[in-house]
């Protein structure tokens, strides 16, 4: 993407994936620099077999300009999330006071796998709407509860973090995971629930700021 893009550019869409989406999200993991500070964001695991996977039976959507791929984002409803290595090692999770003691086999739990764009300005900004057209699929499949996960240790990533405090995502336990593209690192897991994501769209629709209007109403929420 060269040319600028603003809000009300008519290019900039969301679409479903399908699987000739696979090659361009492939494309896309490895332009991430894994590096502390990358504007872009970084993408661990999922292999050309795991993206065909999550298509098939996942949630997936692309944000695409003129037609192109410049992101996508991914989430596992409630029985591939239980049928995940997170999942099982549920044991060895560092839990913040307070959510250790949660019946999660009680709960319909949706799980937010991954978000990238293109490091540039204009992907960037429709990040958002981009996440929120992800979260709300798991929402209308009646998740009210839903987990993510970002790397902490031994590189920061930031650039989901500011989304999930923007709806009011909580920090609620560590986990150590170990990746053959970097080796062992410690992950946070966060906590959205469906409730406060629904308020905080109102919210923000309230405010009435023709920018997040646009994202809105692109994510279809």
């Amino acid at each position: 993407m060269r040319r600028r893009v603003d809000a009300d550019d008519p290019s900039i869409t969301l679409r479903e994936a399908d699987h000739a989406d696979v090659p361009a999200m492939l494309a896309l993991k490895a332009a991430l620099p894994l590096r502390e500070g990358s504007r872009g964001g970084f993408l661990l695991g999922t292999t050309e077999a795991g993206y065909h996977a999550l298509v098939d039976g996942g949630i997936v959507w692309t944000l695409r300009f003129d037609d192109q791929l410049v992101g996508f984002a991914s989430a596992l409803r409630d029985p591939a999330l239980r049928a995940s290595p997170l999942w099982e090692r549920r044991p060895q999770i560092a839990w913040m006071p307070g959510f250790g003691a949660i019946d999660l086999d009680a709960m319909k739990i949706g799980y937010f796998d991954q978000i990238a764009v293109r490091p540039s300005a204009g992907p960037r900004l429709f990040a958002p709407a981009l996440g929120l057209r992800v979260l709300a699929d798991l929402l209308d499949d009646g998740h009210e509860h839903v987990i993510t996960t970002t790397v902490e240790t031994p590189i920061l990533n930031r650039v989901a973090l500011a989304f999930l405090e923007r709806l009011g995502g909580l920090r609620i336990a560590a986990v150590d995971e170990v990746y053959p593209e970097v080796g062992p690192l410690t992950s946070a897991i966060h906590y959205l629930n469906a409730a406060v994501i629904r308020d905080r769209i109102a919210s923000a629709r309230a405010e009435g700021r023709p920018t997040l209007l646009r994202l809105l109403d692109l994510a279809g929420v």
